[in-house]
């Protein structure tokens, strides 16, 4: 179940945002306030998955208050309820981290739309944190004679996504040469690249900038986010007609568990399963 923190200086429409995620089933208030400086300790504390917050509050203000937590590595969704229409104040509110600007007066429909389209955000966010776990365990690979050479029954980033049934979405190309950026940088610096998903996504903009892939033919942050969650939810999706229609079969369970590593630094060696 979804936790939600409420910030806002007027109480009724706390109490308005609060009845709309409990008659909908929607998750569970885990507590609510006026201001943006208890907001920030209450975030830090409660870890809710998701925070309703107004722009303009007492002490901090909502941008802030955002930036603020998101320096201090909180995790939480937010969703920004205002009645401020300026653009440059909007798109301050989405440079500093938001997911979504709903303007008020608050819109029972809007907010639940919001709220759904948020929720599948989340668990996009908790695939693709499978992909950084498995980096986290790949060793250096070598190629011979340009092409990737593997053992018997070794398993190479296109099968994962051929099984994953995603090689035709155009974020599997987006992901595989994300895995290969970050094997790069840590075959460079001899240690694990960690990394967040949000820097990972310049990264790779740049990337297709300097090298002029012809195969992205739009290379923008957002455009590349939005290809890669694409291409997770279909990969989901098949995963879980998968398992309906045969749990016990070899090729679901190699699937679902699909930590890959890279084992050995010499020649010939190359993807195995995990």
């Amino acid at each position: 179940m979804l936790t939600f923190y409420i910030v806002d200086d007027d109480i009724s429409v706390r109490k308005v945002l609060s009845n709309i995620i409990t008659s909908k089933d929607l998750g569970r208030v885990v507590g609510e306030t006026d201001n943006g400086n208890s907001a920030y300790e209450a975030i830090l504390e409660l870890k809710p998955d998701i925070v309703l917050m107004d722009l303009l509050i007492p002490g901090m203000d909502g941008i802030e208050t955002i930036k603020k937590l998101k320096k201090a590595e909180s995790y939480s969704n937010f969703i920004m309820i205002s009645q401020v229409d300026a653009e440059d104040m909007i798109t301050l509110a989405y440079q500093c981290g938001i997911e979504f600007y709903i303007h008020k007066p608050i819109n029972i429909i809007e907010v639940v739309s919001v709220i759904d389209r948020v929720k599948e955000l989340i668990n996009l966010k908790k695939s693709l944190s499978i992909i950084h776990r498995t980096v986290e365990s790949i060793s250096p690979r070598e190629y011979a004679s340009g092409e990737l050479v593997s053992h018997t029954g070794a398993r190479t980033i296109d099968t994962i996504l051929s099984d994953l049934g995603i090689t035709g979405e155009a974020g599997s190309m987006d992901i595989k040469k994300m895995l290969e950026l970050i094997r790069d940088k840590k075959n460079s610096v001899g240690e694990h690249y960690n990394y967040k998903l949000s820097s990972m996504y310049e990264i790779l903009s740049d990337h297709y900038m300097q090298e002029g892939e012809p195969y992205q033919s739009s290379s923008g942050v957002k455009a590349i986010e939005q290809r890669i969650r694409r291409a997770v939810a279909k990969a989901l999706q098949n995963i879980a007609t998968m398992g309906i229609e045969n749990p016990n079969s070899p090729k679901f369970y190699q699937v679902f568990y699909m930590p890959v590593r890279l084992q050995g630094s010499k020649a010939g060696d190359g993807f195995s399963a995990g």
